[in-house]
C-alpha cells in the first residue's frame, strides 16, 4: 500500500488501539478504585497511592520506551505493553494485600506506557507532515476519549454486578485480544523514504541534547507537570467524586460526559490548530481546565457535576494532544521519541502525585478544597507555559 494511503490506515488502527487501552486502562482507573474499595475494603488513600505509582512507573518506563521506539520495531514494543497491561488488569481482581496492590499497579504502569500516547504520537509524528499532523493526531487520539465513553461505563456495570475476581480477568482478556492483532497486522514503524537525494524526514529536527536545555522545553515541561497532574488526579477521582453526591450510574455518566466532551473538544482542536497560535490555544485550554475544577468541586448534585465534567472534559483531549504537537513543531522528528518521553516523564511526576494529592486533601478538607487547590495549580501552569516564550520552529509546516 502506498505510504500516503497507509498513513491514514495507521491513524485508524491507532484510533482503535487507543480506544481499548484508555477505556480499560486510563479511564477505568477510577472504576477499579471504587471496586477495590467496595469489594476489598482498601482505603481511597492507599488506592490513590497505587494509581500514583501506576503513573510514576509509567513515566520512568517511558524513558526506555522512547529509546526503544527510536531503534526497534514499534510493534514489539506495543505488543509487550499490551500483554503486561492485560496481565495487570486480570490480576486486579485477585489483590488481597496492599503490597500486591502496588506490585500490580506498577506492572500496569510499565505496560500501559508501551500501548498508549508515546508510541501513538511517535508514529503519527513520523508518518504525517506538520500540516496534516494535527488532524491525524486529533482523530487517532480521539480513541483515548471514546474508550471512556463506551468501555468505562460498561466496565462499571460489569464490576457492579460481578465479583471483581471474575470481572477483571475478562477485561484483561478483552484488552489483549483486541489490541495485539491490530498492532501485529496494522502497524508499521517507519515510512519508506525513496526520493533519491532527498534528506530523510527522520533526520530533520533539533538534537536531543540541545532541545532539553532550551528555555522553551524546560518551562513547557514544568507547566505540563502541574497541568497534567491536576488533570489526571481529577479523572482518577471523577467516579468517586460522583458517588459522593449521586448514584453510581450517575457517577459513571459523569465519566462518560467527560470523555464525550473530550472527543468533541479534541476534534475541534485538531482543525483549530494551524489556524491560530498553538501556544495561545494551549493557554486557553489550561484556563478551561481551571474553570472546570471550580465547578466540579462546588457541585452539589448530578446535574452540576455533569456540567463541570463537560467543561473539564472539553479541555482534556486538547491538553493531552497539544504536548506532543508543540514538541514536534518546536524540535522536529529526528529525536522526537526521546524528547517527548523525557517531557512526559517529568510531567508524570505531577501525574503520579495528582491522584494522591487530591485524595489526601479530600480526606482532610473535602472535595471543594481539593478542587480549588487544583484550580490554583492550573493557574501556576498557565504562568509557566506563558513564560516559555515563542515556539521554536524546529520543523516548520510545509
Amino acid at each position: 500500500m502506498r505510504p500516503d494511503r497507509y498513513r491514514w490506515v495507521l491513524a485508524c488502527n491507532l484510533f482503535a488501539i487507543l480506544t481499548v487501552s484508555s477505556g480499560l486502562g486510563f479511564y477505568n482507573l477510577s472504576v477499579y478504585m471504587h471496586a477495590l474499595t467496595a469489594q476489598r475494603g482498601f482505603s481511597v488513600a492507599s488506592i490513590s497511592s497505587a494509581v500514583g505509582l501506576f503513573f510514576l512507573t509509567g513515566g520512568v518506563a517511558g524513558l526506555v520506551t522512547g529509546r526503544l521506539l527510536q531503534r526497534s520495531d514499534a510493534r514489539l514494543v506495543m505488543i509487550v505493553g499490551a500483554v503486561f497491561s492485560a496481565c495487570a488488569i486480570a490480576c486486579i481482581g485477585h489483590i488481597r494485600a496492599e503490597w500486591q496492590l502496588y506490585v500490580v499497579y506498577a506492572l500496569f504502569g510499565i505496560g500501559y506506557t508501551g500501548i498508549s500516547v508515546l508510541p501513538a504520537t511517535t508514529l503519527i509524528t513520523r508518518w504525517f507532515d506538520p500540516g496534516s499532523r494535527p488532524v491525524a493526531l486529533s482523530f487517532s487520539s480521539t480513541g483515548l476519549s471514546l474508550g471512556g465513553v463506551i468501555l468505562t461505563p460498561l466496565s462499571a456495570v460489569l464490576l457492579e454486578r460481578w465479583p471483581i475476581e471474575l470481572a477483571t480477568p475478562l477485561l484483561g482478556g478483552i484488552f489483549a485480544l483486541s489490541i495485539v492483532p491490530i498492532v501485529w497486522f496494522g502497524v508499521r514503524s517507519f515510512p519508506d523514504v525513496s526520493t533519491a537525494g532527498a534528506p530523510s524526514p527522520m533526520r530533520r529536527g533539533t538534537a536531543f541534547a540541545l532541545a532539553i536545555r532550551s528555555r522553551f522545553f524546560v518551562f513547557l515541561t514544568l507547566g505540563y507537570l502541574l497541568a497534567m497532574g491536576a488533570q489526571v488526579g481529577t479523572i482518577a477521582h471523577m467516579y468517586t467524586r460522583g458517588v459522593a453526591i449521586a448514584t453510581p450510574l450517575q457517577a459513571s455518566f459523569a465519566v462518560s460526559v467527560l470523555a464525550t466532551l473530550s472527543v468533541i473538544g479534541r476534534l475541534i482542536g485538531g482543525f483549530i490548530i494551524g489556524r491560530v497560535s498553538i501556544k495561545k490555544f494551549a493557554l486557553a485550554t489550561v484556563v478551561g481546565q481551571l474553570l472546570g475544577f471550580v465547578v466540579i468541586g462546588a457541585a452539589e448534585n448530578a446535574t452540576q457535576l455533569w456540567f463541570g465534567a463537560g467543561l473539564f472534559g472539553f479541555t482534556v483531549g486538547n491538553l493531552l494532544m497539544l504536548q506532543p504537537l508543540i514538541l514536534a513543531q518546536a524540535f522536529g522528528v529526528m529525536d522526537y521519541p526521546k524528547i517527548f518521553s523525557l517531557s512526559q516523564a517529568v510531567s508524570t511526576l505531577g501525574i503520579a502525585s495528582g491522584p494522591v494529592l487530591l485524595g489526601a486533601i479530600t480526606a482532610s478538607h473535602g472535595y471543594l478544597m481539593a478542587f480549588l487547590t487544583f484550580a490554583a495549580l492550573s493557574g501556576v501552569a498557565f504562568a509557566l507555559i506563558a513564560a516559555a516564550g515563542p515556539v521554536p520552529e524546529g520543523e516548520p509546516a510545509r
